[in-house]
């Protein structure tokens, strides 16, 4: 069975019709530069919203990234924990495209990438903390301290075919300068094998900063949250 019903199986399509639009919150939107090695390479535009649900509330953070000639769309669901529940991207490369479909049943997520080159399906096992992240796509950074209550996560990354476990921590208050306004932050960091990747959020969970160090990449969001 392949996953092109996921659209319709999406976590907003489950609400009961017009919930969404009228109970949505905004929790995040701005736009990132990203640079490596301090030369800016590309940009992201990113939007995170929260709708109630069933047995809770769920977020939906999507965007474009824009990375050298990479292109990235994305839309990622995820639950109060940060663990995926939908999850649809597009990347453009050299004029080849490829897409990922993804959907979550409970303790387990399931994957469908597509080129012209045909069809590939994996299913990951879902356990508490886990995450879905992407290295280039930086938005998937805000879900990571909503995951900060178990010290060791689960992360898929779909485009990699990868599944391994990190590191979690909170590394306390750090001060973030975003267009030349020193903005209060509290810095995460994830860490596997000696590879780490550190997210900067302010005191609302609103994204500041997301470093890759192994890939020498920083993305720091142009203005301040308002």
């Amino acid at each position: 069975m392949t996953l092109r019903f996921l659209g319709a199986l999406s976590f907003l399509a489950l609400l009961p019709a017009g919930l969404a639009a009228q109970s949505s919150a905004l929790v995040d939107d701005g736009t990132f530069t990203i640079s490596r090695k301090g030369a800016p390479v590309g940009r992201e535009a990113f939007r995170i919203v929260r709708v109630p649900a069933p047995g809770g509330q769920v977020f939906r953070g999507s965007g474009t990234t824009v990375i050298e000639d990479r292109r990235y769309t994305t839309v990622l669901g995820t639950d109060s924990t940060g663990m995926p529940v939908s999850y649809e991207a597009r990347l453009t490369h050299e004029g080849k495209s490829l897409r990922i479909e993804g959907r979550g049943r409970p303790g387990r997520f399931s994957v469908l990438s597509t080129t012209t080159g045909g069809e590939s399906a994996r299913e990951y096992v879902l356990q508490n903390g886990a995450l879905l992240m992407e290295d280039e796509v930086f938005l998937h950074f805000f879900f990571v301290p909503l995951a900060a209550a178990s010290s060791r996560v689960t992360v898929i990354v779909p485009r990699g075919a990868q599944q391994g476990v990190f590191a979690l921590a909170s590394l306390g208050p750090e001060t973030v300068e975003i267009a030349g306004i020193k903005v209060p932050g509290r810095r995460f960091s994830l860490s596997s094998d000696g590879v780490s990747r550190d997210v900067w959020v302010d005191a609302l969970g609103r994204l500041l900063k997301v470093s890759i160090p192994e890939r020498e990449l920083v993305a720091l969001r142009d203005d301040p949250p308002r």
